[in-house]
């Protein structure tokens, strides 16, 4: 696929009709359906790679670092503090958002290639994360499910199903009326949402995510690389820890 074109699928609007695709829409890192772990979010911990030198222990910590780029002391500092954390929630709670306004001015101009990119590695880096995306059948539509995420790149990164919400949040109702805990409701939820209404309703947004990882799962089925803009991220000047990585 050209890679203006693939980039263009990439930021797509999308609507995936569960009731007719099989969708995996994973919302935690613990998620199963159809006996698949749903471990797939760049937050998970244990899958570390290495890339270009340096040893990441989740993707999440090395696509904030691609934020933090500019070889400048506050960013070195960041990416260190990167490379040390084992937790992508973390990461992205203590140590992206106290820095926000301090994150590179073009961080918006290849972000998507950069995460595409981090992906690919921790694929190529991680055996058993390999193994988890080939386990996947051949018809998945894999989305990141943030129905109940109220950020703004809730849709950009992954979907809303509305439907589902919507019978989601009566079930919390039914159940918190007849005196259950918090975390027995949550349970509950999380058994109906990937089992017996997991072909309710539609997922819509861009789901870059979850395209990111499709993208990955068919180029290591095809013995290939995914349309990666190597030409963009080199021209970014990437620098982690005072190295400016390079790209074929």
């Amino acid at each position: 696929m050209i890679i203006q074109d693939f980039y263009d699928y990439l930021i797509r609007e999308e609507s995936y009709d569960a009731s007719a695709l099989n969708c995996f829409a994973f919302r935690h890192g613990y998620d199963v359906k159809d006996g698949l772990t749903m471990s797939l979010g760049n937050m998970v911990r244990g899958y570390d790679f290495d890339m270009q030198g340096f040893h990441f222990k989740n993707s999440e910590c090395a696509y904030i670092a691609g934020a933090f780029s500019e070889g400048t002391d506050t960013h070195l500092s960041i990416q260190q503090q990167l490379l040390d954390c084992d937790n992508g929630f973390a990461a992205k709670k203590y140590i992206r958002r106290p820095h926000e306004k301090e994150k590179r001015a073009d961080w918006e101009e290849y972000n998507i290639q950069w995460m595409l990119y981090v992906v690919w590695q921790k694929c190529l880096g991680n055996e058993d994360f390999k193994k988890l995306l080939l386990s996947f059948p051949k018809d998945a539509v894999i989305i990141e499910d943030s129905t109940f995420q109220a950020g703004r790149t809730a849709t950009v990164w992954g979907t809303r199903n509305m439907e589902l919400k919507e019978r989601l949040n009566s079930l919390k109702k039914e159940l918190k009326a007849r005196g259950k805990c918090k975390a027995a409701i949550k349970r509950e939820q999380d058994k109906m949402r990937l089992g017996e209404w997991s072909s309710i309703g539609v997922f819509k947004g861009k789901n870059i995510t979850g395209k990111v990882l499709m993208a990955c799962k068919q180029a290591l089925e095809q013995g290939i690389e995914p349309p990666i803009d190597y030409v963009l991220l080199h021209e970014a000047r990437i620098n982690i820890l005072g190295k400016v990585l390079t790209f074929k």
